[in-house]
C-alpha cells in the first residue's frame, strides 16, 4: 500500500512539473474612465468555463479570465513603472481624447534588482515602437501578452492601466495648412511650423508645395533663410528637418548603448515644443536620429 501511494505521489509531481507556464489576463477594476488589467505568468491547467477563454492556434498559451479579480496577488511595490500618453481620435466626431497608459512591472525573484529597470525599459521600447504601434485596445493588450509570452520570460506580473483624461477638438499641431479652405501666404514661420510638426521626419520641397500650395521658388527661399538662422538642416538635396540646439547624430541604425549609458526613464512627446521643454531639463544629452534613403 505504501508503494502504491508513493508511485501516485511521484506521478502527481511529474504531472505538475510538465505544466507549462501560461500568460493569464484578468480584469482588476473598471470605472467610467479607466480600466486596470493584470497580466501574469502562471503554471496552470485551466478548466473549461464560460468565464475563461483559452486561446488556441498562434495564441496558444494565452488565457483570458473574464471574471474580475480585485487583487493582483502581490504585496511588494512594483519593481518598475512607466507611463505615457496617447491621443484617441473618434471616427464619428473627430474628437481627440487624451489617455494615460501606465505599466507596472513585477519580475521573478531570480532577476537581479539592478537589471529590472533596463528590462522594463526594453519591454516598453518594443511595445511603443512606431513601426508597429497598436492602433486599438485589442492590439495593445495582445502585443503586451505576446511580448511577455515569447520574449520577456523574467517578467512575472504586469499591471496595465488605461485612463482617459480629457476630450476636445483636435490639437493645433494636428491641423495642417493643407486642410484649410484658403491658400495662406508663405512665411518662414509657417514653413518652420510644418517642419516642427513633422519632426523627426524630414520634409521635401514638394511636401511644402503640396500642403501649402506655394511655389517651389518661395519654398526654397524660406528654407534657405531658416537654414542660415540655424533652425533647419538639409539632410540631402531638397530634404529638410528641424535643427535644434542639442547636437544631433544622424545614423542609419540606432546604436546599442552599454548598460551604464542606458536611460532610467522614458519620456514620450508628441509635439516639438514638448521635446524642447524636456531637453531643457536634461544634462549630458545625446540625441540620435535614424535617417535612411530608399531607392536611387
Amino acid at each position: 500500500m505504501k508503494l502504491i501511494k508513493r508511485e501516485e505521489r511521484m506521478s502527481h509531481n511529474k504531472k505538475m512539473a510538465e505544466v507549462e507556464e501560461k500568460v493569464v489576463m484578468t480584469p482588476k477594476c473598471k470605472s467610467a474612465n479607466s480600466t486596470t488589467l493584470v497580466i501574469e505568468r502562471k503554471a496552470v491547467e485551466p478548466e473549461v468555463s464560460d468565464k475563461i477563454h483559452v486561446a488556441g492556434g498562434d495564441h496558444t498559451g494565452i488565457i483570458i479570465n473574464k471574471e474580475k479579480n480585485y487583487e493582483n496577488g502581490v504585496t511588494e511595490p512594483c519593481h518598475a513603472q512607466l507611463e505615457f500618453y496617447v491621443y484617441l481620435v473618434s471616427g464619428a466626431t473627430g474628437t481627440h481624447t487624451r489617455e494615460a497608459r501606465a505599466l507596472r512591472f513585477w519580475f521573478k525573484p531570480n532577476m537581479p534588482p539592478n537589471e529590472r529597470p533596463y528590462e522594463a525599459q526594453a519591454f516598453f521600447r518594443e511595445l511603443v515602437s512606431p513601426q508597429d504601434f497598436p492602433k486599438d485596445y485589442v492590439g495593445y493588450i495582445k502585443k503586451i501578452m505576446k511580448l511577455m509570452q515569447h520574449k520577456y520570460n523574467q517578467l512575472k506580473l504586469l499591471e496595465v492601466e488605461l485612463r482617459q483624461e480629457a476630450a476636445g477638438p483636435p490639437l493645433p499641431a494636428y491641423i495642417e495648412d493643407s486642410v484649410l479652405n484658403q491658400t495662406q501666404v508663405i512665411s518662414e514661420q509657417r514653413v518652420l511650423d510644418m517642419i516642427e510638426n513633422a519632426y523627426p521626419n524630414p520634409l521635401t520641397v514638394d511636401d511644402f508645395v503640396t500642403a501649402g500650395k506655394w511655389s517651389k521658388a518661395d519654398v526654397k527661399d524660406a528654407l534657405e533663410a531658416l537654414e542660415e538662422k540655424g533652425l533647419t538642416r538639409a539632410m540631402s538635396e531638397g530634404v529638410y528637418v528641424r535643427q535644434h540646439s542639442v547636437d544631433t547624430q544622424v545614423v542609419k541604425q540606432m546604436p546599442q548603448l552599454c548598460s551604464s549609458r542606458q536611460p532610467s526613464i522614458a519620456v514620450i512627446t508628441a509635439l516639438y515644443c514638448e521635446k524642447q521643454a524636456v531637453d531643457a531639463m536634461m544634462d549630458n544629452q545625446e540625441t540620435y536620429v535614424r535617417y535612411t534613403t530608399v531607392g536611387d
